[in-house]
């Protein structure tokens, strides 16, 4: 069984869904190995850390399933997480351990000569890095990418070099939220394509009383943590994980969302570090071709909903409109016309023709239709298709019929 299997069962019943679990392990995994692992490629190599973020409405039991991993890490020993709220600055200084009266002296007098590490682990991201923060954004965008330096320039005095800065990202959020928190013009700078939008619809489970974990579980789980902090070195690919790689990377289409151009370019490489911590979940430094397709098969249901973790990020001066009105639509079984609307958002419009260009708009990007069903004309959501791989590219029976959903 792999540390992920045990993880889930581990886990066991939740009123939090099984997606949000599954990439709280694939977060953790990404945590624990820190740079000590790596992937030749080309001229480089990649890392296998990760900027994951569940979204979805509040009461979707994000923080639910993030805190489990968390604590699991911390009976492993695992102590490198970022502090809830920091400045950019602050960010840097807390990659390494350092005393108080280092940290109230000069950043640029630090030294940072040795790995930097941090876990940016955000119940409610927008906490950690502000409203709207785009110098953040840009500084994690270059920091995903795992350079030998990173270097922060001032505008007076010596800029800061981290070396070797290994950065994972674990965050909540909703679509509201995710506004507020990273500004329209990251679509552009990159960061976008480096986060996995992980989103899912309330489960609806009820649980009154828990059932507590298997302290059994959990004693094998900590211990795997504890192993593969200690494994270093380089992953090998096997010749039918290289023939299979192959064949995804050449046969992935576009999203069908222009906010996801970036991440199509830059898919692969997310798909080759959930296929290196796949492995580590066997305790292997050897990538297979049930590990290059389960990460295919996780990536392709993610990303089936990953335009509705957004919402309307990054469209209009009316996204947050537009996003309810998606939300609402969803929900029906029956058409709904202006006026239907007009009553759910008339408090965030100053008048009705306002909320008409709102819905021109979304009849002419395809998201919404005008129908009559059982005499009654309005307002329903479009049905979007999206792309299919070739079954021979997915492991149907690796994620749950919910997660398929």
């Amino acid at each position: 069984m792999t540390f992920m299997q045990e993880y889930l069962e581990y886990v066991g019943r939740s009123e939090a869904p099984t997606i949000y679990h599954r990439w709280t392990c694939v977060s953790i995994l990404g945590a624990i190995t820190g740079r000590n692992v790596s992937l030749p490629f080309g001229h480089g190599v990649i890392y296998p850390n990760q900027y994951i973020m569940l979204m979805g409405s509040p009461g979707t039991r994000k923080g639910t399933a993030m805190n489990i991993g968390k604590r699991l890490l911390k009976e492993a020993g695992y102590t490198r997480f970022a502090p809830d709220k920091m400045s950019k600055e602050r960010f840097l200084m807390e990659m390494k351990p350092y005393t108080e009266d280092e940290l109230d002296g000069d950043l640029e007098l630090l030294n940072f000569d040795q790995a930097s590490e941090i876990y940016a682990f955000a119940e409610e991201f927008t906490d950690l890095v502000g409203h709207g923060g785009m110098e953040f954004m840009t500084m994690l965008t270059k920091l995903w990418d795992n350079h030998d330096k990173y270097e922060h320039p001032k505008i007076h005095g010596k800029s800061v070099v981290v070396d070797k800065p290994t950065v994972n990202i674990f965050g909540g959020n909703t679509a509201q939220g995710l506004l507020l928190a990273i500004p329209p013009e990251a679509l552009g700078n990159g960061f976008m394509s480096r986060m996995i939008f992980v989103y899912s619809e309330p489960t609806n489970v009820k649980i009154t009383f828990p059932v507590p974990p298997s302290a059994t579980l959990k004693e094998s789980l900590v211990e795997q943590l504890k192993e593969m902090r200690l494994l270093t070195g380089n992953f090998s690919l096997t010749q039918e994980a290289t023939e299979i790689f192959d064949r995804i990377y050449r046969e992935f289409q576009d999203i069908n969302d222009p906010r996801f151009r970036h991440y199509s370019t830059r898919r692969f490489t997310h798909v080759l570090k959930i296929a290196m911590l796949f492995a580590l979940s066997r305790l292997s430094l050897t990538i297979t071709t049930e590990d290059a397709l389960q990460a295919n098969t996780l990536l392709h249901y993610t990303e089936l909903r990953m335009p509705k973790a957004l919402g309307e990020f990054g469209k209009s001066k009316y996204s947050d409109v537009s996003h309810a009105v998606l939300e609402h639509l969803s929900k029906l079984t029956k058409p709904a016309s202006l006026n239907d609307l007009w009553k759910l958002v008339a408090k965030d419009l100053n008048k009705i023709t306002e909320l008409a260009d709102v819905m021109k708009n979304l009849k002419e990007a395809g998201k919404v239709q005008i129908i009559t069903i059982k005499g009654k004309q309005g307002y329903m959501p479009c049905h979007q298709e999206s792309h299919t791989w070739d079954p021979s590219l997915l492991v149907e029976n690796f994620l749950s019929p919910e997660e398929m959903l």
